[in-house]
């Protein structure tokens, strides 16, 4: 028989990702629909050079904690050639920080209409281009790596991070041929991200080999606040 969960005081057997929603804390980022957005050729890691998203607690010391979801990249232009393996690495920092440059604030929706999108997070994802990281305000500390065997790259791909999950997502295994044109769902598990108020997350993320075309994303952030 399923454990119950209960979310400020409401119990049910349902997820807990619904229960999120019908509490009126679960809020999404998202792209605007149909419209790519370019990211960067990047293939190796920096420190301060491959921005994807970040996101700050602004609430006042005391209040509720973000949690991160999900998030979802899905490659609807053309995608970049001699793909291989995507990497990536979360942060979390004790001050309020976002990446910068190439980088655009943006306004988190409450997923239940019945509630105002009021929040305390503050959401920034890249903009034609990796956002930078700026120098750290606060401690920083590394919470979570993380890879995502994604093979050729197809057109329509859609790769999901799953942070906190309750198992492991499903893994895939190489075979003979390359697929060529069929897109596919990739999916890769990490851990919890917790940002407490006052506090920061990042993200950074490359492919080990990318050569033509530079990868351009429309994206979907799930994060809770509670």
């Amino acid at each position: 028989m399923p454990t119950p969960i209960i979310v400020n005081g409401q119990v049910g057997l349902t997820s807990s990702r619904q229960l999120l929603a019908q509490a009126g804390k679960l809020f999404a980022v998202t792209s605007v629909v149909n419209t790519p957005i370019a990211y960067a050729n990047k293939t190796g890691f920096s420190a301060t050079a491959n921005g994807l998203w970040s996101l700050s607690n602004n609430n006042a010391l005391g209040g509720a904690n973000i949690q991160v979801d999900r998030l979802k990249l899905i490659e609807t232009a053309t995608a970049p050639t001699g793909t291989l393996v995507m990497r990536y690495e979360v942060y979390t920092e004790s001050a309020i920080m976002a990446i910068t440059t190439a980088a655009a604030a943006l306004t988190p929706v409450n997923v239940n209409s019945a509630f105002s999108n009021t929040t305390g997070a503050i959401a920034t994802f890249f903009a034609t281009g990796a956002g930078t990281v700026p120098t750290a305000v606060g401690t920083r500390r590394l919470v979570g790596v993380g890879s995502l065997a994604t093979g050729v790259a197809v057109q329509y791909d859609s790769y999901t991070f799953e942070f906190g999950a309750d198992g492991p997502s499903t893994g895939t295994v190489g075979l003979t041929a390359a697929r060529a044109t069929d897109p596919a769902d990739l999916v890769t598990w990490g851990p919890p991200v917790t940002i407490s108020p006052g506090c920061s997350a990042y993200m950074n993320l490359w492919w080990v080999t990318s050569a033509a075309n530079v990868p351009s994303f429309e994206f979907e952030l799930l994060y809770s606040e509670i």
